[in-house]
């Protein structure tokens, strides 16, 4: 009865061994029989002819985990890996090659309203894009918050050359330096694609006040006028440009913001403000007429456009200087081939003929660079000057 006894005990060890090497058997992941199967189990709640031994273990066929047995296979194992198969195919699938690029319709956000100027340049090079890619490129108006809103879509798009934003000086370089928080990382949120051009504005007065030079106008101011300037709206370049006359002049100027040039403009004809910084588009039409006298031009150099307009700098106000620019941007993590194949293109369109002809009857100077790499040198620098202006200045969004 003892020896009966020391068999039982010896079968049930060799039974017990056997599962053991088996739980760390190929097969399973685990084992070619799962140690919490029922077969594992040897004896344990089973009558004693089910009881394992040799030969039963080693022939018996073995039952599939049943019950909350296969529930916790499924949510141990088979769960995750469909998951990771899941995310794996999606992110396969949105994710296209760059040599593909474009896959769909292009959309170039521009951050304020149809007509304005930054519109129609944004017209142009996506009408440039669309023949070159085979692919619609759609102007898409994001106006307002001085083009926050607009600018914030394309910062926000996923990073596959599909959204493009026409940028520019204001909502790419200054806004970031005067509002706070910063609505956006001018150079964290975006890559530069190409440099389209430049533009200086004009400053100007209204014929009727019969002022015909700079210093006829900060006279006036320095005898107890009382000066204005009006400018197309809060933070953009005409704004400062007004602040930093004021201040270098040392004459007390009312800033008063509109929204656009045009309402602007038309005040300014009526006397209801004494001067304006404006854009060469928007003043052209009111020079040829007469009603507007250009009384200087905020770049370093004189423009070819209006040869006889003096810079600022010349008539002893360097602190004035400023050059409009307009470029596309993409957003941070665009891939770089699809970067170069955007730059690219841009560049072959700026040298056609009748491309340089639109962009100049808008009194742009169209880039002479038009790579990546060298509009990601300008924008860095022009981030880093207008923080040091509006700093320096101690202009203000209010």
């Amino acid at each position: 009865m003892a020896s009966s006894r020391r068999e039982s005990a010896f079968s049930r060890i060799r039974c017990r061994s056997r599962t053991v090497q088996s739980a760390f058997q190929p097969g399973t992941g685990l084992g070619s029989t799962p140690i919490w199967s029922s077969a594992a189990r040897c004896g344990r709640r089973r009558s004693a002819s089910r009881r394992c031994g040799p030969e039963r273990h080693s022939n018996a066929r073995q039952r599939p985990p049943q019950g909350k047995h296969m529930r916790y296979l499924y949510r141990t194992y088979l769960l995750p890996a469909l998951s990771g198969l899941l995310a794996l195919s999606a992110s396969c699938a949105g994710a296209q090659p760059p040599g593909d690029y474009p896959v769909k319709p292009v959309v170039m956000v521009v951050a304020g309203p149809p007509a304005g100027g930054t519109d129609a340049i944004a017209r142009i090079a996506a009408s440039e894009l669309s023949q070159n890619l085979g692919q619609s490129v759609v102007v898409d108006n994001r106006a307002g918050a001085g083009g926050i809103i607009g600018t914030k879509v394309v910062a926000g798009a996923a990073p596959d050359g599909h959204t493009l934003l026409m940028g520019q000086v204001a909502t790419n370089a200054i806004v970031p330096a005067l509002i706070k928080p910063r609505p956006y990382d001018p150079l964290g949120d975006f890559v530069p694609v190409a440099l389209i051009g430049t533009a200086p504005d004009l400053l100007v007065v209204s014929a009727k006040s019969g002022i015909k030079t700079l210093d006829e106008l900060l006279a006036k101011g320095r005898a107890g006028a009382q000066l204005t300037y009006a400018s197309p709206g809060v933070g953009l370049p005409q704004h400062i440009a007004g602040f930093a006359l004021a201040k270098t002049a040392g004459i007390p100027m009312q800033h008063v913001p509109y929204r656009g040039s045009a309402p602007a403009i038309t005040d300014l004809i009526g006397g209801q403000v004494s001067m304006m910084f404006v854009t060469p588009g928007a003043a052209v039409p009111f020079l040829k007429s007469g009603q507007l006298k250009a009384l200087a031009v905020t770049s370093r150099e004189r423009s070819r456009f209006f040869p006889q307009v003096p810079t600022v700098v010349e008539l002893g106000y360097p602190s004035v200087e400023e050059t409009g620019w307009f470029g596309v941007f993409a957003p941070a993590g665009t891939p770089a081939p699809v970067v170069q194949k955007l730059s690219s293109h841009l560049g072959h369109a700026l040298g056609k003929p009748q491309i340089r002809e639109k962009l100049e009857a808008m009194y742009l100077e169209p880039s002479p660079d038009t790579s990546a790499s060298y509009f990601a040198g300008f924008v860095k620098s022009e981030v880093a000057k207008w923080a040091n202006v509006v700093q320096k200045l101690g202009v203000s969004a209010e």
